[in-house]
């Protein structure tokens, strides 16, 4: 199948088997539709709609009078396995409602369009797939103290102040850091106010003792003791690279 398919639909009172090489969606218009996908069984009813797998072999029953707004999706879309996208059962919402109610009239009222069948699934599939591009709490987190960590950069920071605009607790937040960024906060921070000093030292007119100060550092052996623990190198090292690479030039 190559094109969206969406109907409403009745089914023959009869427990039925069907299997398909698409996807497909099942929603609640009236009454319930009791379905077994082999792995996992439910009522597709007021509250809940069903996801279909391409190739799974499911059993269904229910009434003849019972109706359901049916969407077939071709496989293009690349609609991935339920328990990687759509839960097999998930919960309608309001806007889903909304969705099925817009539907159900349109589609026995006239002829839906392919422009307005993929409109329409493209809408449904938004609200009923986990976004997974969107951040989850840990990650946001990881971005807040980050932030922090930047606009804070030359200033002295604590974990707990960290941790504090992140809206963590410091074991939460050093979680968080592991799992986002295979670091913790504290090497985080110190690798930022490395980053930062190296780039600084490629300014002739910045003394080493300035960049010390503009990237967190209390002084320039500070500076010096972390940079040659985390870099193997020193400021001025650096500086010589950096200064030979660019002619001298700021």
């Amino acid at each position: 199948m190559n094109e969206t398919v969406v109907e409403i639909r009745r089914y023959s009172g009869e427990v039925e088997r069907h299997q398909h090489d698409y996807p497909q969606v099942v929603l609640p218009v009236s009454g319930a539709l009791e379905i077994d996908l082999g792995h996992r069984s439910g009522r597709v009813s007021g509250s809940t709609g069903v996801f279909v797998s391409a190739g799974c072999q499911h059993a269904f029953y229910a009434k003849q009078t019972d109706s359901f707004v049916v969407l077939d999706l071709p496989s293009r879309l690349g609609i991935r396995e339920p328990d990687e996208d759509i839960p097999a059962f998930f919960a309608i919402g309001r806007e889903v409602h909304g969705l099925i109610d817009y539907m159900a009239v349109l589609a026995t009222s006239q002829e839906l369009s392919a422009s307005l069948r993929h409109a329409w699934s493209t809408l449904l599939l938004d609200r009923i797939a986990p976004a997974r591009d969107r951040p989850d709490r840990a990650e946001l987190a990881v971005r807040r103290a980050t932030a922090f960590m930047q606009r804070k950069l030359a200033d002295p920071i604590r974990i707990a102040d960290i941790a504090e605009a992140a809206g963590m607790s410091p074991t939460r937040l050093h979680e968080a850091f592991t799992r986002r960024r295979a670091t913790t906060p504290h090497a985080h921070l110190v690798a930022m106010r490395l980053n930062a000093a190296e780039r600084m030292l490629a300014d002739p007119r910045l003394s080493i003792a300035d960049i010390a100060m503009f990237s967190g550092h209390s002084d320039q052996s500070a500076l010096t003791r972390a940079m040659r623990r985390e870099r193997n190198s020193t400021p001025a090292e650096v500086r010589r690279n950096l200064l030979g690479r660019t002619g001298g030039k700021a």
